[in-house]
C-alpha cells in the first residue's frame, strides 16, 4: 500500500490519470509522471520527511513504506527546456514531431520505457511562445530561444516571490529581500539543469551563497524541497495484490513475563465509541 495525496479542481479520481514514464528535467533519470484527459502534466514526489523511518498502521496491518506521495501539476515547459535545448543545437527550427523523439532526450541510467512522444498532446502553442520562436511554414516549427526562456524564469520567480504560501515559509526565518529571492531561484531550480540556474542567477544578478546557514543549495538534502523525492518509474504506484500480514515480532524477553490480562489490545483504542 503506498499513500497518495491527490488535490484536483476537476473532482478526478487519481485512478483516471493515465502514467508517464519521463526524464526528470534536472537529473534526465527516467521518473513516473501523469496526465489527465484535459492533457494536464502532473508530478508525483515521495515525501519521506526528516529524523526516524515512518510506518502506517491500517487496520491489524503494518506498512513499512510510512511516506507519503503527493500528485500536483507541473508546468510542462520544464519538461520541454531540456528537449528544446538539445533539438536547437544545431540552430534549426523544427516540427513537434521531430522534437519530442529519443534523439533529442539526454538520459541517465535505464531508458527502456519512455512516452517523450506523449508531449507533443500536452504541450500547447501558447505555452511554447515562451520559451520558443515560432515560424509558421505550412507547418507550425519551433526553436528554443535563450532569451525568451530566461525571461519566463524571472516571471516564475517574481510570481513565486508574491505567494503568500511561499512568504510564510520563510516570513520568520528575516531574510532580506535578496536572500529571499534566492530562495525562490532554489525552488525553481528543482525543475532546471545547473547550467540553466546558473543562467537565472546571473540574470537576476545572484551569488549562488553556498555556506550560508538558512539558504538552501542546488540540488543538495539541505533544500526543503529535498524531502520531495521524484518517484523512481521502477516503483509500483498502486499495489495489485493485498498487502501481505507481517509477522509478529519476537517479544522481548523482558516483556515475556508480563501479565497482559484486562489489558486493552492496540486495535482497541481505533475503534468508533
Amino acid at each position: 500500500m503506498k499513500l497518495i495525496a491527490f488535490t484536483d479542481k476537476t473532482n478526478e479520481d487519481v485512478d483516471n490519470l493515465v502514467e508517464l514514464h519521463l526524464p526528470c528535467p534536472r537529473s534526465s533519470r527516467i521518473a513516473i509522471y501523469f496526465h489527465n484527459h484535459l492533457n494536464q502534466l502532473f508530478e508525483i514526489q515521495k515525501v519521506t520527511g526528516p529524523g526516524r523511518k515512518s510506518a502506517w498502521l491500517v487496520d491489524n496491518t503494518i506498512y513499512k513504506d510510512g511516506a507519503v506521495r503527493f500528485i500536483s501539476l507541473m508546468d510542462p515547459l520544464f519538461m520541454c527546456l531540456p528537449i528544446f535545448e538539445k533539438a536547437a543545437e544545431d540552430n534549426r527550427f523544427r516540427a513537434l514531431d521531430d522534437i519530442f523523439t529519443r534523439e533529442h532526450v539526454i538520459i541517465e541510467g535505464d531508458s527502456s520505457e519512455m512516452d517523450i512522444h506523449r508531449l507533443t498532446n500536452i504541450i500547447q502553442k501558447d505555452q511554447l511562445a515562451h520559451i520558443c520562436d515560432i515560424k509558421d511554414v505550412g507547418i507550425e516549427v519551433y526553436r528554443l530561444n535563450n532569451d525568451l526562456v530566461l525571461n519566463w524564469l524571472e516571471k516564475k520567480v517574481n510570481r513565486l516571490l508574491v505567494n503568500t504560501s511561499f512568504i510564510k515559509m520563510f516570513e520568520e526565518t528575516g531574510l532580506d529581500k535578496e536572500h529571499l529571492k534566492l530562495e525562490a531561484v532554489y525552488s525553481i531550480a528543482n525543475y532546471l539543469t545547473r547550467e540553466w540556474f546558473i543562467k537565472l542567477l546571473n540574470r537576476l544578478g545572484l551569488e549562488e551563497l553556498k555556506e550560508e546557514i538558512g539558504l538552501t543549495e542546488y540540488a543538495t538534502d539541505t533544500s526543503p524541497a529535498s524531502y520531495f523525492k521524484r518517484t523512481n518509474y521502477d516503483e509500483r504506484m498502486m499495489d495489485r495484490d493485498s498487502p501481505a500480514k507481517k509477522k509478529a515480532p519476537a517479544v522481548p524477553r523482558s516483556l515475556a513475563k508480563v501479565n497482559t490480562k484486562g489489558m486493552k489490545a492496540l486495535t482497541s483504542f481505533f475503534t468508533k465509541k
